[in-house]
């Protein structure tokens, strides 16, 4: 009884630890604009039909990638927003890859993007999740702002409003190929400054 009492506790605790980050998660505020491009690692990604679709195959143009799970709430709360950004993205020349880690790939990608009525992304996974290893993800989701000369520029880790107003003046900086600059993003909170 007393074990029980502790997990149900402890389960408690960790859901209202969460619950204020969600809550903030929907801006973009700890949005990582490095002061140098970093490079992107060679990852491989599989498309619907399981044949390579990497990021090389996009060469020349801006990329939103974000890397997702079907298990990860966050990663699902977010995907309408980015099913709905994709369109106007492409429009703009810049390509978003939403990639699935799923263990179960294809099926899990197809089961989630139904139950969400997802239309414009494209089903693209890693099932052994090597990209999250190679691009240091250290949890999900994570989205990587990558140049159109193939470098890492920006990174934020969480769920945010992709959709939004703040993320579109980044969108826009990136296709046009202009360097993101820290004034871009939301200044991040700090949490108890004395006066």
């Amino acid at each position: 009884m007393k074990r029980r009492a502790f997990i149900l506790s402890a389960a408690a605790l960790a859901a209202m630890r969460t619950l204020p980050a969600r809550a903030a998660s929907k801006s973009l505020r700890g949005l990582v604009i490095h002061d140098r491009p970093q490079p992107v690692p060679a990852i491989e990604i599989r498309d619907a039909e399981s044949r390579p679709a990497g990021l090389d195959t996009l060469k020349g143009k801006p990329i939103l990638l974000n890397l997702w799970a079907s298990w990860c709430m966050p990663c699902v709360a977010e995907l309408p927003a980015l099913d709905r950004l994709k369109p106007a993205l492409g429009a703009k020349g810049v390509a978003l890859v939403a990639l699935s880690l799923d263990r179960g790939g294809k099926v899990a990608v197809t089961n989630t993007f139904a139950r969400l009525g997802i239309k414009n992304l494209d089903i693209r996974t890693d099932e052994n999740r090597v990209a999250a290893e190679k691009l240091d993800a250290p949890a999900l989701p994570v989205t990587l702002l990558i140049d159109a000369e193939g470098r890492e520029v920006a990174r934020f880790i969480g769920a945010a409003e992709w959709d939004g107003p703040q993320a579109a003046r980044l969108m826009d900086a990136l296709a046009a190929g202009s360097r993101l600059t820290p004034d871009m993003a939301p200044p991040p909170v700090r949490l108890g400054t004395a006066p």
